[in-house]
């Protein structure tokens, strides 16, 4: 419970439900967003990785 991240996390959340217009959807926002950014980069990075997007098929018509 003396973690600094865990209370600077917490008194982040605290501060976003109080001063955002639409304070409910503040963390859910965040979350989203988060969740969008690393969808990005992990999109980059298998195509770096891996060289293609998704796999080829074999089949040719």
């Amino acid at each position: 419970m003396n973690n600094i991240w865990y209370k600077t996390i917490l008194f982040g959340l605290l501060l976003m439900l109080i001063l955002a217009p639409f304070a409910g959807f503040a963390p859910l926002l965040l979350v989203v967003l988060i969740a969008g950014v690393g969808w990005f980069f992990s999109s980059i990075l298998r195509v770096l990785i891996f060289g293609e997007s998704e796999p080829k098929s074999d089949r040719s018509n």
